[in-house]
């Protein structure tokens, strides 16, 4: 058996490196970034403390697509333990079968090289590597609707009893893995009645037989699913955008590539595949559609792509719109297969080398250098990084607040970890209420996601400012955390003594930027950056004080997250804990001449220093 397997590998060189170059793609840096909405989703309605029956109650709930792959996931979470990586291990493996899939109808239309091309395609598209990294049935989807796929063409070439029940089966765990899987199975149903059409009458019974053995194999499938298909059919996605020209050029853009000089380089080999295409001779039979390769391999991806496209627009132009990428995906394979047969097509082996070692050069440089992929930047929600703040610092299990409790809870009271956790609508309701209520006035942390910025009204922001501090803080993509504690217990004195007699720079010497400071008289704001060269910023503890006479008094600050900063400067660290922002009520602030410095202090690298800048606030 392993001389077997070691033959094959010998055999397939080439598409044994593309799986291994799509494996290290798929798993690298697969829990770097933090769990998102979508996949907490995952994680709560498969969590391994829910049986099945309590997971279907969940997925109708509160989910959109069928049950397998909920109930895969529980069984996951059950041996391995509900975590990120467990999550996301499936989405690496389907994302690599796919890869493997779309390799097998590439060599079944045309030939290998077809499948070679339409492998390194798909193993290079960043939206196809994107959803192999999420704990979401996207993958599991895509490696679904290429079986299918695969076992459709083989029944179509053949069909003989075994490829029959081949793609029945298939068919049936599409139609378990997504709801959109409705639409390719109506395509190939499509392009069946056009196959049942080009056969003779003797023929045309026995094909329609058939084709209802494996209706009904299908239906069988997803009769389990009925009723949650039922469900979705009244739903209405308020966030989805409305549907329009420039949505759906952008939805393009994501799913095949943003690049201009891809988008070039595709569009002229699909114009070259369409022109291939048109200049085939007349076919009358299936027998002739199936000798000519070119033909029957458009016919599949115009159906393929073309039903799908019109439903998808349609029911968003005329109805609730489903303008959404994800919703798009089963149409990248298919694009992909005709640019890999358009590069086939070029007969001259010099033309079509340079034409897919350039293409090959801006895909790769497009997801590397220019979207930096594997960079060090966030691009999902980071609910991790927010909750584990309050993990490290919430030592007294101070009551945390948030709107976003079902999610949040998978982080603060699960896996070991337990606190006292309290929906309400925002920041405002839990001020509001110690306004109201001045013995409710302690401390707690407030937590927020998902376009729920910090946010308060004027007199909120008042009452923050003359009785409350926050000594804690994140501010991440689309996420942040504040500890508030209360004013009159906060020590403003800062000793800076060890800086002996304070001149402009004192201390470990650091980069830094007051971007913004205003001074009305009774209130002062400022803004900016400051970093330690050769180190991420990441530990870093930036406050902002007035100097007066040797001595520093701390102007309450946040910490502003700023990739921009990272990116700016073309730092190879990260630099995005950098940001820091203030305002301070000067009401209170004794008499006299005070100069603006910057403190900042890394207890991991023992540097600290301080900046005068050239702000004077008096009083």
């Amino acid at each position: 058996m392993i001389n077997k397997a070691i033959n094959i590998i010998t055999e397939n060189k080439a598409l044994t490196l593309i799986l291994l170059v799509a494996t290290f793609l798929r798993f690298f840096k697969i829990d770097y970034q933090s769990l998102w909405m979508d996949e907490l989703y995952t994680m709560n309605v498969a969590s391994s403390k829910h049986s099945f029956s309590q997971i279907i109650s969940e997925v109708n709930l509160r989910e959109s697509y069928p049950y397998l792959y909920f109930f895969m996931m529980n069984t996951l979470f059950t041996l391995f333990g509900d975590n990120s990586i467990v999550a996301r291990i499936p989405s690496a493996i389907f994302g690599i079968l796919a890869v493997f899939m779309i390799y097998k109808i590439g060599k079944e239309l045309i030939s290998k090289n077809v499948g070679l091309i339409a492998a390194i395609l798909l193993t290079l598209n960043r939206y196809e590597l994107y959803y192999s990294q999420e704990a979401r049935a996207y993958t599991f989807y895509l490696f679904g609707l290429l079986v299918s796929y695969y076992y459709f063409i083989k029944f179509i070439k053949e069909s003989n009893k075994r490829n029959l029940l081949l793609y029945a089966l298939s068919t049936g765990l599409l139609l378990n893995t997504n709801f959109f899987s409705v639409l390719n199975v109506l395509s190939q149903g499509i392009f069946m009645v056009f196959v049942l059409m080009s056969l003779d009458k003797e023929e045309r019974k026995a094909f329609f037989k058939k084709m209802l053995i494996m209706a009904g194999i299908a239906l069988l499938f997803f009769i389990p699913n009925a009723y949650k298909f039922y469900l979705l059919t009244g739903l209405i996605a308020d966030f989805i955008p409305k549907a329009s020209d420039e949505v759906l050029v952008n939805i393009l853009k994501e799913i095949i590539s943003s690049s201009a000089y891809v988008i070039f380089i595709y569009s002229s080999l699909f114009t070259f595949f369409m022109i291939k295409v048109f200049s085939q001779k007349k076919t009358k039979t299936l027998k002739d559609i199936l000798s000519n390769k070119l033909v029957f391999s458009y016919l599949l991806v115009f159906t393929w792509i073309s039903i799908v496209l019109v439903i998808i627009v349609v029911k968003s132009y005329t109805g609730s719109s489903i303008f959404l990428s994800r919703y798009f995906m089963s149409i990248v394979p298919a694009f992909i297969l005709i640019i890999s047969i358009a590069l086939e097509s070029i007969k001259n082996i010099q033309i079509r080398s340079s034409v897919f070692a350039l293409l090959f050069f801006f895909i790769a440089f497009d997801l590397i250098v220019v979207t930096k992929y594997y960079g060090l930047y966030a691009t999902k929600t980071q609910y991790r990084e927010a909750t584990q703040l309050i993990i490290d610092k919430n030592k007294t299990n101070e009551t945390v607040y948030t709107s976003l409790k079902y999610w949040y809870d998978y982080f603060l009271n699960s896996n070991g970890v337990k606190f006292n956790v309290i929906e309400k609508p925002n920041l405002e309701t839990v001020i509001n209420e110690m306004m109201a209520n001045p013995q409710s006035i302690k401390p707690f942390w407030y937590t927020d996601a998902h376009g729920r910025p910090y946010k308060l009204s004027e007199s909120a922001q008042n009452f923050v400012n003359n009785n409350l501090y926050v000594d804690e803080n994140f501010d991440g993509l689309d996420a942040w955390t504040k500890h508030f504690i209360l004013l009159k217990d906060v020590k403003l004195d800062v000793d800076v003594s060890k800086f002996g007699e304070l001149k402009q720079y004192n201390g470990t010497p650091f980069q830094f930027s007051l971007e913004v400071f205003e001074n009305t008289g009774e209130l002062m704001t400022a803004s900016g950056w400051a970093y330690f060269d050769g180190q991420d910023a990441k530990n870093s503890k930036i406050e902002l004080v007035l100097i007066k006479d040797g001595k520093a008094k701390i102007v309450p600050s946040q910490k502003v997250n700023r990739p921009d900063v990272t990116s700016y400067f073309k730092s190879s660290f990260d630099l995005s804990n950098s940001g820091f922002k203030a305002t301070f009520n000067l009401k209170d602030l004794p008499a006299g001449t005070y100069k603006l410095g910057v403190l900042i202090e890394d207890k991991s690298t023992n540097k600290s220093g301080l900046n005068l800048t050239d702000k004077i606030i008096t009083k």
